[in-house]
């Protein structure tokens, strides 16, 4: 391959050219490799677009005025262009965009892996997925955690951008103020969680957020965020600058479980050592364990002693996690088409779809 590394993208032109024909050679890409790659390729009679098997990421064809097409991730990203959502696309499904319109190549399954990540953190609050938009589902998530607490405090706040919707939802359910002392530095300021290096997620953490003083000082703060991966961004700058700002109390609330497993398709977490919850285990046990089922259960004795952990480790009034059941009905999806391995260990990822659910070869596509 190019340079003696594995490129991906060679890699998934080499095996889909080794079929009959081009969704033949998807099809053999999607028997072969373990792992998630939704597809468009382009071709004289049109464009194709795929989408994995397990349905990892979505895949979603918009349609214009004219009757032309655009495929997107993000149904965000049609709204300002005159584009209408036209299809979701369904895990292992293919459709050709050309002359005749959209067309069906190979119908989808009825089986599905999506990433519950994307409505918790990754995913931009205009956009939807299988048509649950995202920021409802943040607000659907902070009133949950608003639900299953009783602290008392001044006021809610989120970690800006992805906790915010979180915080308001907790706000509406508890009744107390929504407001904000911490600030972008800029709208469009980067993720501090993304960077595959630690010494850029430092930097950006640092320039990300300005506190507001006047807002944090002598107050008792709830501070809804997406979730704590590594522990160190929230711990150094973020409770650091409300700490320096004044903050009376600040009581965490992660609008997901801890994160026990990293994700075996991405690569912003790559090992169990750079998650705090794993750190917590190890030093409650005093080595490496594998089993770890009993931290799995937000009700048994070793989960709420690894939680007071973190919270020392983070050095926060209280902390107290999202649970998974949850964060399942917030979503709005059945359990069983929901990727959850970051927080259950689960791997559906080997599963054999292709005999299961046999597919059915071209037709004209019907928009939905």
């Amino acid at each position: 391959m190019s340079s003696g590394g594995v490129n991906s993208v060679e890699l998934i032109a080499k095996l889909i050219n080794q079929g009959k024909t081009l969704v033949d050679g998807i099809e053999r890409l999607y028997d072969r490799i373990k792992g998630s790659a939704s597809i468009l390729l382009m071709k004289d009679d049109g464009i194709y677009a795929a989408r994995d098997r397990l349905g990892r990421m979505p895949l979603v064809v918009g349609e214009g005025e004219g009757g032309d097409y655009v495929v997107a991730t993000e149904t965000c990203s049609f709204l300002n262009l005159g584009y209408r959502i036209a299809k979701y696309l369904e895990p292992g499904e293919i459709v050709r965009l050309g002359r005749a319109g959209l067309e069906e190549q190979l119908s989808g399954r009825t089986s599905n892996q999506i990433c519950a990540f994307l409505w918790i953190y990754t995913g931009y609050p205009a956009s939807s997925y299988e048509g649950i938009n995202v920021e409802l589902v943040r607000e659907r998530s902070g009133r949950f955690l608003a639900k299953n607490d009783n602290v008392e405090a001044d006021f809610v706040a989120g970690v800006p951008d992805s906790g915010v919707g979180h915080a308001i939802g907790y706000a509406m359910e508890s009744g107390l103020p929504y407001r904000r002392p911490l600030v972008k530095y800029t709208p469009g300021y980067g993720r501090s969680y993304t960077p595959p290096a630690q010494e850029i997620r430092d930097l950006v953490a640092t320039m990300k957020l300005i506190p507001v003083k006047e807002i944090i000082a002598g107050n008792r703060i709830v501070l809804c965020d997406d979730s704590i991966v590594r522990g160190t961004q929230i711990k150094n700058y973020t409770l650091k600058k409300l700490r320096e700002s004044g903050a009376r109390e600040v009581h965490i609330r992660p609008a997901c479980p801890p994160l026990l497993f990293p994700c075996r398709f991405a690569l912003s977490t790559r090992s169990v050592d750079e998650l705090v919850a794993r750190r917590a285990i190890r030093a409650l046990e005093g080595h490496e364990i594998e089993d770890i089922r009993d931290y799995l259960d937000d009700r048994s004795e070793k989960y709420r002693k690894m939680v007071e952990w973190i919270a020392r480790e983070l050095d926060v009034t209280t902390l107290a996690y999202q649970r998974i059941d949850d964060m399942v009905e917030a979503i709005g999806l059945p359990r069983e088409k929901l990727c959850l391995h970051c927080w259950t260990g689960d791997d559906n990822s080997s599963r054999k779809t292709r005999d299961t659910n046999p597919p059915r070869r071209k037709g004209r596509c019907k928009a939905r």
